[in-house]
């Protein structure tokens, strides 16, 4: 029985049948106060049933974080609703004043409340109103430990939920079931039902509920010592809280994170987390947060050594209990500061108050309750079978009924059939004769589907086609200039060779060995030139075949230099008289980056290629009108982010900008789509820039845009992910 002892920071997070009212839980509070101030503006508002329910409604949403601005309301509320013969609003009056109290942790006063409220409740056969009321009523025997009276209403606000189908109150008072079982010691049967709560939750999407759920099942691993998922559940627990904007939520998993901590050695964690839940326990006046928060600080400080200041917390703490007479607070309380006592050496005071523990601690553990326990899920399940025939019975009824009707139905049927046979025959006539049209039309059409899909392969390789002409010019010259080396330096070493040989037969070695230095370097250059050929025409090679769909490690500096040269020269072998500035600013930190180079590689080609094409045609036009120009197309290079603070270690962008005449606005949005270009009729496909923003967007898992200036120019970006 020791495990069940030893839950000195239990926060379970008991709940109190909020959730089940008839009426808004979470609905705007401004938008109350301000329906409140339109219905007080009515003559005879307080015999009014709708700005009494508005006020039941109000003190409903104080009663959880502000219990005594929640009282304040409710000081004549009920006697209103009682004058006006609004009973249901009186029940729920009574109802919420209890929760107050709770809140509060004035638990005799709430279950006095909770109480006048069921009794009304069931005099006037507010059926909906019951099971809630049995919830709360449960709720204050278990935080007053009197576990069987709790067990008792419990498993009969479940039957009385399950009843009327409220999912959502059956979830709350399952909950509930399982903190009884916590606190009996029974773990397993608690993470079960846990998880259960948390399944219902997760159906009905009810954030608050999931983070109940996986707070309540990281109070199970911690008393299982299964800390690193009790850590886990916490976190998730909290996160959501936070993102809900739950201030009680968010103290209770605070508290809790703090204790796992301190469980895990990390003392620093836990006081500040421990620091933080009171702070903001004391904010919004929780008393039991406060507590928990005290008693926390006072553990891991006197685990520390700081005796006077854990000694301060744990007094404190156990006045907090005192004021709100809760059963395992004051027994927590107790034996910390004994705990206390017994470390600084005060053997007194730490007999004195764990005395005081222990009394606590026996009376918690009642074998009654676990009794109650099987007593009471034995007639649950009773209910369930009883209700479940009554179902079964209902349902034969209307399976009989059901069965006169359709056969009733069924002789109509065979006489509107035998009237109207022969329309129906002259009408199935029609719909066979529509059916083959229609057969015809759909294989047509599916003929016409594999033409368009065949011509829209033949475009997209036209468009590679008229990329690789593009090319052709640019390699023409580029493989020029190595292959004009690989001749020279040739022809070179054979006139070298018969001087080497006149040498040799001459018997000058020294001059023999000189000439044989200077083959031996010609050799190195042709082999060089000869090996930057073979690269260009692979590059070709590469351009021209299909994609392997293959990303590999790619050097993104080299492959725009090299398009970039490729693009120019092509251009120029069309026009000789055509001539342009070219730019580069490369990022020499960027490295190398997993893309398919063919693929890329058309997309630079395509997007250098239209620059040109648009500054060719600016030159063309300033020439005619004698205006200074001087045609530039630029290429940079630059990495976004640092591989050590992204996360996903950054992005690589590339842009060309050309100083054309930009595109107009009117087109922007188009130039993307396929068979839109702004070119002549016969000099584009319009597939160019579609193909590349595939191949970026989709190949790459990348970005393509453009920024334009009419008159002025356009630069097309590319953004990569590392």
């Amino acid at each position: 029985m020791r495990l069940l002892l030893k839950t000195a920071f239990l926060s379970l997070s008991i709940v109190t049948g909020f959730t089940g009212i008839s009426f808004c839980q979470s609905g705007n509070l401004f938008q109350l106060k301000e329906k409140q101030k339109r219905l007080e503006q009515q003559k005879d508002y307080l015999k009014d049933t709708a700005y009494l329910n508005t006020l039941n409604q109000v003190a409903f949403i104080y009663a959880i974080s502000y219990p005594d601005s929640a009282l304040s309301i409710l000081t004549a509320l009920a006697d209103n609703c009682k004058l006006a013969g609004y009973k249901e609003g009186e029940a729920d009056a009574y109802k919420i004043t209890g929760n107050a109290y709770q809140t509060k942790g004035r638990y005799d006063t709430a279950l006095i409340f909770f109480e006048k409220s069921f009794s009304l409740a069931e005099k006037i056969h507010y059926k909906k109103a019951l099971p809630r009321i049995l919830n709360s009523i449960g709720v204050v025997y278990l935080n007053q430990g009197n576990y069987s009276a709790a067990l008792n209403k419990f498993y009969e606000s479940l039957k009385d939920a399950e009843a009327i189908d409220n999912k959502v109150l059956a979830s709350a008072v399952l909950n509930n079931i399982a903190i009884v079982h916590f606190y009996q010691g029974k773990l397993n049967e608690a993470e079960s039902t846990y998880r259960e709560t948390l399944t219902i939750a997760m159906e009905m999407s009810d954030t608050l509920d999931i983070v109940l759920a996986y707070n309540n099942i990281g109070e199970v691993n911690a008393e299982q010592k299964k800390y690193p998922e009790a850590l886990q559940n916490f976190l998730t627990a909290h996160r959501l809280a936070v993102i809900k904007n739950n201030p009680e939520y968010e103290v209770i998993t605070t508290n809790n994170l703090a204790n796992i901590y301190f469980k895990l050695d990390s003392t620093g964690k836990a006081i500040d987390y421990f620091e933080n839940a009171l702070r903001l326990a004391k904010e919004n006046d929780y008393g039991t947060a406060i507590c928990k928060a005290l008693i926390g600080l006072a553990k891991v400080k006197s685990n520390q050594g700081l005796f006077k200041e854990a000694l301060a917390n744990g007094l404190e703490g156990l006045q907090k209990a005192k004021d709100m007479g809760q059963v395992q607070l004051l027994r927590d309380a107790n034996e910390i500061i004994a705990d206390i006592y017994e470390a600084s050496g005060d053997g007194n005071n730490a007999i004195k108050y764990f005395r005081v523990y222990k009394m606590y601690s026996d009376s918690l553990i009642n074998i009654e309750s676990a009794r109650a326990d099987a007593t009471n899920k034995a007639g649950y399940e009773f209910s369930k079978k009883e209700l479940e025939f009554e179902r079964k019975t209902l349902q034969q009824r209307w399976l009989i009924f059901s069965a006169l009707a359709a056969l009733f139905t069924l002789i109509v049927i065979v006489w509107i059939i035998s009237r109207n046979k022969k329309r129906l025959n002259h009408t199935y006539k029609d719909l066979q004769q529509k059916n083959i049209v229609i057969e015809a039309q759909k294989i047509k059409a599916e003929e016409t589907l594999i033409t368009l899909k065949d011509t829209q392969k033949q475009l997209i390789q036209s468009e590679k086609m008229a990329s690789l002409g593009e090319l052709t010019a640019g390699i023409a010259h580029e493989i020029q200039n190595p292959l004009n080396f690989v001749n020279n330096f040739s022809e070179l070493n054979s006139e070298l060779l018969i001087e080497l040989k006149n040498e040799v037969i001459k018997g000058n070695i020294e001059e023999a060995s000189a000439i044989a230095n200077d083959i031996e370097s010609n050799s190195e250059k042709i082999n060089h030139h000869g090996k930057r050929a073979d690269a260009i025409v692979k590059g070709m090679l590469q351009h021209s075949r299909s994609s392997s769909g293959i990303k590999e490690p790619t050097d993104i500096n080299a492959l725009c230099n090299e398009y970039l040269r490729l693009s120019y020269h092509g251009l120029r072998a069309k026009d000789k008289s055509f001539n342009a500035t070219l730019k580069t600013d490369f990022d020499e930190t960027i490295g190398k980056v997993n893309v398919i180079p063919q693929d890329m590689g058309r997309v630079i080609l395509n997007l250098l290629t239209n620059a040109f094409y648009v500054v060719k045609e600016k030159s063309a036009s300033t020439s005619a009108t004698g205006q200074p120009y001087e045609p530039t197309v630029t290429v940079t290079t630059r990495r976004l982010g640092s591989p050590l603070t992204s996360r996903d270690g950054g992005k690589v962008e590339i842009s060309v900008s050309d100083n054309g005449n930009g595109i107009p606005q009117k087109v922007l949005d188009k130039i993307f789509q396929p068979f839109f270009t702004t070119k002549p009729t016969g000099q584009g496909t319009g597939l160019g820039l579609s193909l590349s923003y595939d191949i970026v967007t989709k190949g790459h898992g990348g970005e393509l845009k453009v920024e334009t200036k009419e008159g002025e120019g356009s630069v097309f970006i590319i953004n990569l992910p590392i």
